[in-house]
């Protein structure tokens, strides 16, 4: 790298631009002597859509999968004795038997929407009946239609002579009773709660002294009254085999219009409801799988980024911006004794190679061999190529003319 001549520093010191032929420091790493373009590639549409098909599909079929799983999961993980419920413990099998002949089956979560969907004459089916309030039970015994409670160990706010004895399990027991419908069906799978209840009630399928199905005429209650201990035979699971069916229909067809209440939490009042209470059942198993599929994306995405890459650009610059900006430091710092230095050093090198003198010849062989080209003095001489340090601006801008003069004069002797 050739050092900057006392002209180009002078320049570059005193007016900020460049000397003629400057060259050094600006030769660094990233520098050229003319400016340079590169071209940047953008991504054609193919290319993007190649690189990002195989996540936008698995996004896709995630989203897909997880709408199937809540179809599939709606249909077949219902609630107990849900009428629309194909699983084993659903009662749909049931409700399509019922509607077969001519049965009307309405399905309500509410007291008051099977207040207002059952009157005298009806029958309404109570699936969990131990889960009522006694306000709700006087507003449904109020109705006056028939009501038949499966699986309840508290009958007395429904039959005060009735009582519950104990639960037994399930199995197929014959009916021992006068009952039509009961004689009709013949063995069925019955077990749960066992009843005690007066004389004039029918007491089926006892088991263990108890009965496990209990029905009261409106001679004996004020609507027709039954009772049964468990819901297995109304299930999809056991209502094909032996007398399920034939007791199930007998006991829940008797009438044109059939209220098949499945108890649940009551809901606040209109203006009270959340948005959460408006939502289907189904909204939140959706929203946690969609929330599932997204971390595991996000998950996944993560890892073929990788660390950071850094790539280095090509940065073009002037030719004299970097000698330009050396002065600008010095100057700001005042270095005038290393400015002075560095032209003293870079002429001295110059004079060797120009008087063809060893490279680590002292100053004063150089001095020696420059006063033969010379009309200056020695002394003289030797206060330009190792004087003392200038103390100001005006000095250092001296000195770099001297020595720009005595090169110019050894080259032209």
């Amino acid at each position: 790298m050739t050092a900057p001549t006392p002209t180009e520093t002078r320049a570059a010191a005193d007016t900020g631009r460049p000397g003629p032929g400057t060259r050094g420091a600006d030769q660094g790493v990233g520098t050229s002597g003319e400016e340079t373009s590169s071209a940047v590639l953008t991504p054609t549409a193919t290319q993007r859509w190649r690189r990002w098909r195989f996540p936008l599909g698995m996004t896709a079929a995630v989203l897909l999968f997880a709408v199937l799983l809540t179809i599939l999961q709606d249909q077949t993980s219902r609630g107990y004795l849900d009428p629309d419920g194909v699983n084993a413990s659903g009662a749909r099998a049931l409700v399509r038997l019922l509607e077969d002949q001519g049965v009307t089956v309405t399905d309500v979560r509410t007291t008051d929407e099977a207040v207002n969907a059952t009157t005298a004459g009806d029958t309404l089916l109570v699936t969990e009946p131990d889960r009522l309030l006694d306000q709700q039970i006087e507003r449904l015994t109020a109705i006056g239609a028939d009501i038949v409670l499966v699986g309840s160990s508290n009958v007395g706010p429904f039959a005060p002579d009735v009582s519950a004895a104990g639960s037994t399990p399930d199995e197929v027991v014959d009916p021992q009773c006068e009952l039509p419908t009961a004689g009709r069906a013949g063995a069925v799978r019955l077990g749960g709660y066992q009843y005690h209840g007066p004389d004039g009630a029918a007491l089926c399928y006892p088991a263990g002294g108890a009965a496990t199905l209990v029905v009261l005429d409106a001679d004996d209650a004020e609507h027709r009254l039954v009772l049964i201990g468990t819901g297995a035979p109304l299930t999809n699971r056991y209502l094909d085999q032996d007398g399920n069916a034939a007791l199930a229909t007998g006991l829940l067809g008797q009438n044109e219009r059939l209220t098949w209440y499945r108890p649940s939490h009551e809901t606040p009042p209109e203006d009270q409801r959340s948005m959460a209470d408006l939502m289907p059942d189904w909204v939140v198993p959706a929203l946690a799988q969609l929330a599932i599929a997204a971390v595991v994306a996000a998950w996944w995405r993560s890892r073929r980024l990788g660390p950071v890459v850094t790539e280095p650009l090509p940065v073009v610059v002037r030719a004299a911006e970097a000698t330009e900006g050396r002065a600008r430091l010095y100057r700001r710092g005042r270095a005038r004794a290393h400015a002075a230095a560095m032209l003293r050093d870079a002429a001295v090198r110059r004079l060797r190679r120009r008087l063809g003198l060893p490279a680590g010849a002292p100053v004063s062989t150089v001095v020696d061999a420059v006063s033969t080209r010379s009309a200056l003095s020695t002394d003289a001489l030797t206060e330009i190529l190792n004087g003392s340090a200038p103390t100001d601006d005006a000095g250092l801008v001296r000195l770099a003319d001297s020595l720009d003069a005595l090169e110019k004069e050894v080259h032209t002797s």
